[in-house]
């Protein structure tokens, strides 16, 4: 929005008249320090992307179990790990459409209610087909939460230490596929496949919960001409800042930064503007679902069928990966606003090239050797991938931020549905060096490309980045 944007309002420490503009709004979001309310939008959205990372990651800890129960091909297990992803290809379109035109905090509420409604079904499903489709419905929450969330949690933000704050949030997401995988280790083989999905079933309470306590994003609020809202939505972040905070004096010059862009639409998305912008994050996203869905959702069925280990073996030495997705994750967010997005990414996932490659020339040692290069590829892969979720919104504007973000989870989504199929195949012929060469050369590839193409953003306005 640009100058003629005007309207009243009023600031979080009292009654004023003051002119409002889009301007106004971003710089007062620029000075604003940290906040107990920025806290708590960050651990309740937290809370519902944890869940987005425990219900995906349930099925590895479970398939062991779903297949002696319904007797499984390789061609249907095949199928039930990418169901969700087929799912998740809608919702990554439908949910961050929804979030463009009705706002970030409801798309994030309805989103986690699909996740924990179908999740609790799951667990009552009494035959094969049944969980599938579930697991496709199931899907649709899944794609649509992250993306909006990592939308929103950056729009709250100013630049200043911006890829550290979102990252503290994001990495509840490697926790919850940590938790899943810690809580499958012990309670599956002890309770059954069905626990897990009544867990997953907690986010209902967030679809209730989200839109009674935290604010719309106030970017997208000034975007859409709401001023008004925007005003009193930025008042209920700065009345829980923890100092008493000055009236901004540079609201002009984000003004003149707005009226110097145009305004962005769908097709502009995919124009020659952001084209290499697009081959970054389609390569980012791609990279992470092909090696989450073709490599750490089949671990505990690697370690079991192909190294014959007992279940409870294979589901231990899967919490490896796990961990140090979480250890990644953490490295990543106390160096990205350090080194900037481009070094760390390049050099995280050129690490999981080297890990993938050295497990495929090991594959035939030691389920422990394997086991370890497996874990380290997936923790490098975490804290590269990681910072897709503070780099991919950086990429495009308030006013398609979040079909951006989609973009990048279909991508995912995509890529997960074709991963379990290639790792299924060359599973059947034997042939795990070379689905550790083929995991490998993803990461490599996206390497070589953000090296290439990527943008720097560490420190910058997102009003800045406008291509």
């Amino acid at each position: 929005m640009g100058v003629s944007d005007l309207s009243l309002g009023a600031a979080a420490d009292g009654p004023r008249a003051t002119l409002l503009t889009s301007g106004h709004i971003i710089a007062r979001i620029e000075r604003l320090t940290a906040s107990s309310m920025q806290i708590r939008a960050r651990l309740l959205v937290g809370m519902a992307t944890f869940f987005d990372g425990f219900d995906a990651i349930a099925i590895a800890t479970t398939l062991p179990l779903l297949i002696k129960q319904w007797g499984l091909s390789s061609t249907q297990i095949g199928l039930l790990i990418a169901a969700a992803a087929v799912g998740q290809l809608i919702g990554t379109f439908l949910f961050p459409l929804y979030a463009q035109r009705h706002g970030r905090v409801r798309a994030i509420a309805y989103s986690s209610g699909i996740i924990g409604i179908t999740s609790i079904a799951c667990g009552f499903a009494p035959s094969f087909e049944v969980f599938l489709l579930l697991r496709i419905i199931q899907g649709i929450g899944l794609g649509g939460e992250l993306p909006v969330a990592a939308t929103y949690i950056n729009e709250i933000t100013r630049a200043h230490n911006r890829g550290r704050f979102v990252l503290l949030y994001e990495i509840i997401y490697p926790i919850g596929l940590l938790a899943s995988a810690a809580l499958g280790a012990w309670l599956v083989p002890r309770h059954g496949w069905e626990i897990m999905y009544y867990l997953g079933g907690v986010p209902v309470v967030l679809m209730f919960v989200l839109p009674r306590v935290i604010p719309e994003s106030p970017r997208w609020l000034a975007e859409k001409g709401r001023l008004a809202d925007a005003d009193t939505a930025l008042a209920r972040f700065e009345s829980s800042a923890r100092v008493t905070l000055a009236e901004p004096e540079d609201a002009h010059r984000y003004d003149a930064m707005l009226a110097s862009h145009p305004r962005r639409t769908v097709r502009d998305l995919f124009s020659r503007a952001y084209l290499s912008r697009n081959v970054v994050v389609a390569l980012l996203w791609s990279s992470c679902g092909f090696i989450q869905y073709g490599l750490s959702t089949w671990l505990p069925t690697i370690y079991q069928t192909v190294y014959k280990v007992p279940l409870q073996q294979a589901l231990n030495l899967s919490l490896g990966a796990s961990a140090l997705g979480v250890v990644g994750s953490l490295v990543a967010a106390l160096t990205v606003d350090r080194f900037g997005r481009k070094p760390v990414i390049v050099a995280a996932f050129l690490l999981c090239a080297v890990t993938l490659a050295l497990a495929g020339a090991l594959s035939g040692q030691s389920i422990y050797v394997v086991a370890t290069l497996c874990s380290l590829a997936w923790g490098f892969l975490a804290c590269g991938f990681i910072i897709s979720y503070v780099y991919t919104p950086e990429m495009y504007p308030t006013s398609i931020r979040a079909l951006g973000c989609g973009l990048g989870g279909t991508w995912v989504k995509l890529s997960a549905m074709i991963a379990p199929m290639i790792v299924a195949a060359l599973m059947a012929k034997g042939s795990m060096d070379l689905a550790f060469y083929v995991l490998g050369a993803v990461p490599l590839l996206t390497a070589l490309a953000v090296a290439w193409l990527g943008i720097e953003t560490r420190g910058k306005v997102l009003e800045q980045l406008h291509a």
